[in-house]
């Protein structure tokens, strides 16, 4: 398998595959990937404001990544973006912001479609609700976000094997599968743009959340007691 180069931050507008840079970009001005094929992780530092922030991906396939990365630039030949398409869908890698406020912008803009994602699969559900549950979790390296339903039978059922009213108000009691948006894209968003990822994290969890409580909750079938609740998990 050919070598995974560097991609520059500069270059003409257009965009280009792995196979354009024949070779390593001089200097410190250019991405530069490191790929374990034997754990099929992809590890590489990316700029952030004056500073440069690492970043890790798990279970990338070879072929995908050499077969499908893209660098796009723009008019000013700065680097806009870099995707993949890994395991069959597309995956931010990189994403350059103007600056704060466009950096929030394209958060929330984000948030919201994410939200509007997860919404969608929530209204699929037909069954009496007791729990709307949104979990979330940030670490270094990782991000999760994610939505889980408590129907009446699952929260009789935890209720009769814990004999505690409190353990009906804990997701981690329910059988329920997750319902997720794009975690791989939020991830990427959060921690391109300049602040602390877990600052940048905790707003797009606030429109999410509040969009998913405004939208989802009046299309569900909910018991008088029902309860909407968002928490963050350790």
């Amino acid at each position: 398998m050919s070598e995974l180069h560097s991609i520059p931050l500069t270059c003409k507008e257009g965009v280009y595959s792995v196979f354009d840079f024949y070779q390593d970009a001089d200097g410190e001005d250019a991405i530069f990937f490191d790929y374990d094929t034997q754990y099929q992780m992809l590890t590489y530092d990316i700029p952030v404001g004056q500073d440069w922030r690492g970043m890790t991906l798990y279970s990338v396939p070879e072929k995908d990544i050499f077969r499908t990365l893209r660098a796009c630039y723009g008019e000013d030949g700065e680097l806009l973006k870099i995707t993949a398409v890994l395991n069959g869908h597309e995956t931010l890698l990189y994403i350059r912001y103007e600056d704060e406020e466009d950096a929030r912008k394209k958060i929330r803009r984000f948030a919201i479609r994410n939200a509007n994602a997860i919404i969608e699969q929530i209204q699929q559900c037909k069954d009496v609700v007791a729990r709307l549950f949104v979990d979330f979790y940030i670490d270094s390296e990782t991000i999760d976000y994610h939505a889980m339903i408590g129907a009446v039978a699952q929260m009789e059922a935890v209720r009769q094997k814990y004999h505690d009213e409190d353990s009906c108000d804990c997701s981690g009691n329910y059988p329920s599968e997750y319902i997720e948006g794009d975690n791989e894209m939020l991830i990427t968003m959060v921690r391109c743009a300049e602040g602390h990822p877990s600052a940048n994290f905790q707003y797009a969890v606030e429109i999410m959340s509040k969009h998913i409580e405004k939208y989802a909750l009046p299309a569900l079938r909910r018991t008088e007691d029902f309860k909407f609740i968002c928490e963050e998990y350790d």
